[in-house]
């Protein structure tokens, strides 16, 4: 049974508050109205909501006043607010909003099916994390119940005086194990499906966006452009999000597969450096490489290793306030490949260095857009490809990380084609 959830429609004219109610009714959730900032702040505090549709200009309380009073506490911080407006269009008040905290700044009169693609897209979000916790919840459980029959496992053993005794504590353990083994696989199959149900929706959003971009629906003035733009953006954003995530299940499950073919150094970081280009010059960062040997190529696979590399060097631009960039490229004694990506930003404190490989963690006080799980995912594919990927930083002088990749997977790849989630881990 699919879940209902309840979206909060905040507008101080009762005609706008109907409007709202026939757009969003198909969507089959409840609708919960409130016509002033005062009567908004009541319905959060006795309800969840999946999103909050927040309009601009009311009296007493205007919206901007709303949302920040709502992201100021910890139970409702994290509740997606659209903000509508049919006068604040000016660019100062759409900042503003974004600064709130708003995924999205709507201006009235609006389109009825993007509206309630994006809010859909929010619902099927806010129900797919109550499944995440449950699931949570359940491995939690199975967990605390593993720890406990570890604990009386090894009591066992200890008191064991026959080898009749220890062969089935052994058996037991073997049991658990097993059962273990399924409940991860359960949650990785999960994160799978949760992934592939919410492309849907995303791609529905990117392309009704781009149809309206392309001016299939009709001329668009500059405003509507500047606000599809950034619809477009969000949602490309989530879908990286979601891509991520699958990503992260498949290297957890080991269904991984590595396609092997010589890869050619620099002409990689070269083409790499065509990719970044758009994204260096808009964040004012020169790129150079620093090429240590001859051309020379690996065996492993050109996709995975464009992949980490592209994070990396997408990172050094995000953070590297806009100073240079150097890449340094080199072959190892053993005719494997070393790789450092260096930029001269923030930087890293030294108590941070082991948080950043962990999943969904962004330890920079930024604004910089991300996921939390690029490098994660980048240390989990260079383990895959027999590789390493280190860090070393100095907080406000910069970082550098280092990749470095074997000559050839050929040999390690013979035997076992995809390697074991207990080995990614």
């Amino acid at each position: 049974m699919t879940e209902v959830v309840k979206i909060l429609l905040v507008d101080d004219r009762p005609e706008n508050l109907l409007a709202l109610e026939a757009i969003l009714e198909p969507l089959g959730q409840t609708l919960v109205r409130a016509n002033s900032g005062p009567a908004a702040l009541r319905c959060v505090l006795e309800s969840e909501f999946a999103t909050i549709l927040l309009d601009v200009q009311m009296p007493g309380m205007n919206g901007f006043e709303v949302a920040e009073i709502i992201k100021s506490r910890e139970r409702s911080r994290t509740i997606p607010i659209i903000f509508l407006s049919a006068i604040s269009k000016e660019d100062a008040y759409v900042f503003k909003g974004y600064s709130m905290g708003a995924v999205d700044y709507v201006f009235k009169p609006f389109n009825p099916e993007v509206l309630r693609s994006k809010v859909a897209v929010f619902v099927d979000l806010f129900v797919k994390q109550h499944e995440l916790q449950h699931q949570a919840e359940l491995l939690r459980e199975a967990e605390k119940r593993e720890l406990e029959l570890e604990h009386r496992t090894s009591l066992l053993e200890t008191e064991a005086r026959s080898a009749a005794k220890l062969s089935q504590m052994n058996d037991e353990l073997h049991r658990r194990q097993i059962a273990l083994e399924q409940a991860m696989g359960a949650r990785n199959r999960f994160y799978a499906s949760m992934s592939h149900e919410l492309r849907t929706p995303i791609n529905a959003v990117i392309g009704y966006s781009t149809l309206m971009l392309d001016n299939i629906y009709g001329p668009l003035n500059g405003k509507q452009k500047e606000g599809l733009q950034r619809t477009l953006q969000a949602a490309r954003h989530l879908l990286e999000l979601v891509n991520d995530v699958l990503d992260l299940s498949k290297i957890e499950a080991g269904k991984i597969e590595l396609s092997l073919q010589p890869v050619m150094f620099p002409s990689l970081i070269e083409d790499l450096f065509v990719t970044v280009r758009p994204l260096a010059d808009d964040y004012g960062s020169m790129l150079s490489l620093e090429m240590e040997s001859e051309p020379f190529n690996i065996v492993s696979d050109p996709r995975r290793v464009r992949q980490v590399l592209l994070n990396l060097l997408s990172n050094a631009i995000k953070f590297g306030e806009g100073k240079p960039i150097r890449v340094t490229c080199k072959q190892t004694e053993e005719h494997g490949v070393e790789i450092a990506v260096i930029d001269e930003g923030v930087g890293i404190a030294s108590e941070d260095i082991a948080r950043i490989f962990e999943e969904f963690v962004q330890v920079a006080e930024s604004k910089q857009p991300g996921t939390g799980l690029g490098l994660p995912i980048s240390r989990r594919l260079a383990q895959l490809l027999d590789g390493s990927l280190t860090v070393c930083s100095t907080p406000g002088q910069g970082s550098t990380f280092r990749l470095t990749l074997p000559a050839s997977l050929e040999d390690d790849l013979a035997p076992e084609p995809v390697l074991s989630a207990a080995t990614v881990a």
